[in-house]
């Protein structure tokens, strides 16, 4: 397959400025794709936006995957972070990248092109461990990220658990589970005075913290340390600890 044939032959595809062989193809008005080739020639850099475009912040995202391609093609990691990244107006701070088993681009038309493609998007360095499983990868992806999305906030990676004895709330499970920020802070606000209770954490390096309530005190958990925490100071930990 000749990957720039295919994809300037995209029904409306037009050269990207500035960066070369690049196209970019609307497939309705909600939608606009934009595809790179890699180094080699041999894979295919897309960003796929819904709503509202901007061609030079695309542009950078794909000539910096291109750039740095060789740190995710063909290493077989679902989900990938490509630091380094920045653009004037945007706190995008990384490129993030997803495999074929996760984008799913392409995947129905045409399954050879799609086994090709590497999902380009604008990241942040919180948010990718680059350690996430296929299905880790998928959920968030899918369904946290909003990889579409040129003006998203920043979704930092947070795997939590929990329990709490008196809102009778808990997660499932004994595994932590990815959740937004906001859980995590609003469990860590509910857990004064819930004796029994306690709420469990991880970051993207893998790092854990435990925070568990008497009833009359908080206690933090985190490297084999445990110390009172005050309820500003726990939030403060738990943001500072996702970045």
């Amino acid at each position: 397959m000749n990957l720039g044939s295919v994809l300037s032959a995209m029904p409306g595809a037009a050269p990207v400025s500035g960066l070369d062989y690049a196209w970019r193809w609307s497939p309705n008005p909600m939608f606009t794709f934009t595809a790179a080739l890699s180094t080699e020639s041999g894979h295919n850099l897309q960003v796929n936006v819904r709503g509202r475009y901007d061609e030079v912040l695309v542009a950078a995202l794909l000539a910096h995957a291109r750039a740095h391609d060789g740190t995710f093609v063909g290493q077989g990691r679902p989900l990938m972070a490509v630091g380094g990244f920045h653009h004037d107006g945007t706190d995008f701070d990384t490129v993030g990248v997803a495999a074929p088993e996760v984008h799913g681009y392409h995947a129905t038309e045409n399954p050879e092109l799609s086994a090709v493609t590497y999902a380009v998007f604008p990241a942040y360095a919180s948010e990718i461990s680059g350690r996430e499983n296929e299905e880790e990868a998928w959920g968030r992806f899918r369904k946290m990220l909003q990889p579409n999305k040129l003006d998203r906030a920043e979704m930092p990676f947070v795997k939590m658990r929990y329990d709490n004895t008196r809102t009778q709330s808990m997660s499932k499970g004994d595994a932590r589970g990815f959740a937004p920020l906001d859980t995590l802070v609003r469990e860590l606000e509910l857990l004064d005075g819930a004796p029994g209770s306690f709420v469990e954490w991880e970051n993207r390096h893998g790092a854990v913290w435990r925070v568990d309530s008497t009833g009359d005190a908080l206690e933090l958990t985190h490297d084999a340390s445990r110390e009172p925490v005050v309820p500003d100071r726990l939030l403060a930990v738990a943001r500072t600890s996702v970045q």
